[in-house]
């Protein structure tokens, strides 16, 4: 039980952190805005002294709610995403999908598994990062597909924030997969090469794809 809540303190003291940055935020966003932080206080029905415990990222009170509110009294939007711990290795499925496609392809490039986001606070990671001098190839590894449109948008969003030059979609070999993949074929034609083979060989041979592409892959071939 004790490994399952293991990522509980960095929580505590990422959420520390975040206070402080979100704090300067409001603080800087009321100041443009001109206002004190009575007025601000006043319009949102909280105390200046809350006003600022907040800007000081040391409220005990400040809910997603009141963040919300409080950030729209001074110019602002609240966006949140999360993610998860420790990159996008998340199961031991999804680890053995990243190992079959490390060993069937990666011998000729440079291979970072996991590799995180080149900026501070972001923890998102990229599943593979396949490297040569010419070509970064962020990989993507899926063993389930649900919302397909949001993975792929997620994907592709993680591949251009990391400076990748071509992204590839590995997703497990499955019926499911398979369907859903077929059914999406004519969405999913304009960008990206659906050709597994020619994919997976041009990879294997140390080559850009040329395109983005979304490979099925079987632990087993």
């Amino acid at each position: 039980m004790a490994n399952r809540f293991r990522g509980l303190p960095e929580a505590r003291r990422n959420w520390s952190m975040l206070a402080r940055e979100i704090g300067d935020q409001l603080r800087t966003a009321r100041i443009v805005a001109g206002a004190t932080q009575r007025q601000v206080g006043d319009a949102i029905g909280v105390s200046d002294s809350e006003i600022s415990r907040r800007e000081l990222g040391k409220s005990r009170r400040l809910t997603g709610e009141r963040l919300a509110v409080h950030a729209g009294a001074v110019g602002l939007k609240l966006w949140v995403r999360l993610f998860p711990l420790g990159g996008g290795v998340r199961d031991s499925a999804q680890a053995k999908y990243v190992a079959a496609f490390v060993a069937r392809v990666g011998r000729r490039w440079r291979v970072m598994i996991e590799a995180v986001m080149p900026v501070t606070g972001d923890l998102r990671a990229v599943d593979v990062l396949l490297s040569s001098d010419a070509v970064r190839i962020a990989v993507e590894v899926m063993t389930r597909l649900g919302d397909l449109q949001a993975q792929i948008r997620a994907a592709q969003a993680k591949a251009r924030d990391i400076g990748a030059t071509r992204l590839v979609v590995v997703v497990a070999d499955t019926h499911a997969n398979a369907r859903a993949l077929r059914e999406s074929e004519g969405a999913l034609v304009p960008a990206f090469d659906l050709a597994t083979r020619r994919v997976l060989r041009e990879l294997a041979a140390g080559r850009d794809p040329g395109r983005d592409a979304i490979v099925l892959l079987r632990l087993y071939p």
